[in-house]
């Protein structure tokens, strides 16, 4: 099926930057998929002046985008003419994950932009202003989904929990979907979680469940359940994660090395 906006996308892309040597042509077929994201991130990369472009929206990208957004890319204030193929990038990359913009793709940020923007971050869980910064701009240049796939076995439980994993513990996992899926991405995330509990740093939290993170578990009981709501939160999370309701944390203990290793944040 042909979604027209996606079309114009891939167009756009293809007419403003065909003739680069940095750029790779996208097919004009109407359809979301890896190919046509590469060309976005390889279209920012060129308006980054990156000379040796990559399909991968990685460090030296995060830096340069970075610099240059400082405050992150902001929404144009109603008669500000100012043109840029950065707001057409933006526009591409929301039509592509579902978000109309109200228009056709263009070189400007107006209020239809900036109301797809806010509406992507309620998505995400975290909220806020039409400003794109370097973490959306990564998100938006990515598969990612940010609705609940209920089609695809997705869950109201697991994407509750992708939503207040995103607002809260953001500066430890970056973005993650919260399409209601578990998958490795949502199992990484609960491992950093889980180290955010146990005093590592943002830096420290790789997501690997090693000694270090096994040495510094807790166990969970009645009697300590309430000085320990983040943590009791979190094994309801895990274990919703594998399909298994709450209610066995209102019954009983939750073991450190049975139910943080087996269910769900010690799988790799």
């Amino acid at each position: 099926m042909v979604d027209q906006m996606v079309l114009q996308t891939q167009q756009w892309l293809n007419k403003t930057y065909g003739n680069d040597s940095r750029f790779n042509a996208v097919s004009e077929n109407g359809q979301t998929g890896w190919e046509t994201i590469y060309g976005l991130t390889r279209a920012l990369q060129i308006e980054l002046g990156i000379q040796t472009t990559a399909d991968n929206f990685g460090p030296s990208t995060r830096s340069l985008f970075a610099k240059r957004y400082p405050n992150g890319v902001q929404q144009q204030k109603d008669g500000d003419g100012t043109k840029s193929n950065v707001y057409s990038i933006i526009q591409g990359a929301l039509w592509c994950k579902g978000y109309s913009t109200g228009g056709n793709i263009s070189q400007h940020f107006y209020s239809g932009t900036g109301s797809a923007i806010k509406k992507l971050k309620t998505d995400m869980g975290i909220g806020g202003d039409s400003s794109v910064d370097v973490e959306i701009m990564g998100a938006l240049l990515s598969m990612q989904q940010f609705v609940l796939l209920a089609d695809y076995g997705g869950s109201v439980a697991v994407r509750n929990a992708q939503q207040q994993i995103n607002r809260q513990y953001r500066s430890y996992t970056g973005i993650i979907p919260t399409d209601g899926l578990y998958g490795r991405e949502m199992n990484t995330a609960l491992i950093q979680v889980l180290q955010a509990l146990e005093g590592f740093t943002p830096d420290e939290a790789t997501g690997n469940f090693g000694d270090g993170t096994r040495s510094r578990l807790k166990t969970i009981t009645s009697a300590n359940a309430s000085a320990n709501e983040y943590w009791l939160w979190l094994a309801s999370v895990a274990l919703a994660c594998n399909g298994i309701g709450a209610l066995r944390l209102m019954c009983g203990q939750v073991d450190n090395a049975r139910d943080f290793a087996h269910f769900g944040l010690g799988l790799r």
